[in-house]
C-alpha cells in the first residue's frame, strides 16, 4: 500500500486571485501611492470574474496593503509598520510606571539588538560614525561634569540611537524611533542610581576605544556589561 499521500487542499478562487495581486504588486515593484489595474482589467488579464477580484482586493485592505479611493481606484498604501509601531508603543506606554516585567523586556531587547549592532559597526564602521559617536561622548562628559543628569539622560539615549542609525536597517531604526519615549524613561530611571553615572563614562569611552580599533568582540562585550548593568539596576528599583 502507497503511503504519504493525503488529499488535494482545496484553494479558494479567491485566495489565489489574491496571491496574484500580490505577485503584481511585487513583480512591478509598484510603491506607496501607485495605481493597481482596473478591476475589469485585471479580471480579463486573470481569467477570473469580477467578484472574486473585488473581493480579493477587500483582502488586501484588510491587511493594509492597498486603499480603494472612490472614483479613482485602488492604491498601493503607505508600510504599516510605522502605523503599528505607534499604535503598540501607545498602549505600552500607558502601563509603563506600572510594569517592571515591561521595562526588564524592553532592556533584554535591547542588549540583543545593540550588542550587535555595535559589534557589525566595530567591524565596518560608516563613514562620519566616529566622529558624532566621540562628539557625544565628548558632550556627556560635559553634563556629567555639571551633574545635570537630566541633560545626561537625554544624551545617553542619543548615543545608544547613534548606534542603531549607523547600522541603516529600516526597521530598526523606526522601531528605536517609536520606543523612543520608553527608553528615555528607562534611562531616567536608571540613570540616578548610585555609581551609574562613573561606570556609564568608562563604558562609553570603552565603546569609542573598541569601535576605534576595530574590535568588535570587545565592543559587544562593552555592550553587553553595560546593559546587564542597567538590568541590575532595574531589579533594584521596585
Amino acid at each position: 500500500m502507497l503511503k504519504n499521500i493525503a488529499p488535494l487542499k482545496k484553494v479558494k478562487i479567491t485566495d489565489e486571485v489574491t496571491e496574484a495581486l500580490e505577485h503584481i504588486i511585487i513583480d512591478n515593484d509598484l510603491k506607496a501611492g501607485d495605481k493597481l489595474p482596473s478591476q475589469a482589467e485585471i479580471s480579463e488579464k486573470l481569467q477570473v470574474g469580477t467578484r472574486s477580484v473585488r473581493e480579493a482586493i477587500r483582502s488586501l485592505e484588510s491587511r493594509g496593503m492597498v486603499e480603494t479611493i472612490q472614483g479613482k481606484g485602488v492604491f498601493i498604501k503607505e508600510t504599516n509598520l510605522d502605523s503599528f509601531l505607534e499604535t503598540l508603543m501607545s498602549s505600552v506606554v500607558f502601563l509603563f510606571h506600572e510594569q517592571k516585567d515591561l521595562i526588564m523586556d524592553l532592556t533584554h531587547t535591547r542588549r540583543i539588538i545593540e550588542s550587535q549592532a555595535i559589534y557589525d559597526i566595530a567591524k565596518i564602521t560608516p563613514k562620519g560614525f566616529i566622529t558624532r559617536f566621540a562628539e557625544i561622548i565628548e558632550e556627556l562628559d560635559i553634563k556629567a561634569a555639571e551633574k545635570d543628569m537630566e541633560a545626561y539622560n537625554l544624551l545617553d539615549f542619543e548615543l545608544h540611537k547613534a548606534i542603531i542609525d549607523a547600522t541603516n536597517n529600516k526597521i530598526l531604526v523606526s522601531l528605536y524611533k517609536h520606543l523612543t519615549s520608553l527608553l528615555i524613561r528607562t534611562f531616567s530611571k536608571t540613570g540616578y542610581a548610585q555609581g551609574s553615572l562613573e561606570t556609564s563614562i568608562e563604558d562609553h569611552h570603552a565603546m569609542l576605544e573598541a569601535i576605534l580599533s576595530h574590535d568588535a568582540d570587545s565592543a559587544k562585550s562593552v555592550m553587553e556589561n553595560h546593559i546587564d548593568m542597567t538590568l541590575t539596576k532595574v531589579e533594584n528599583l521596585f
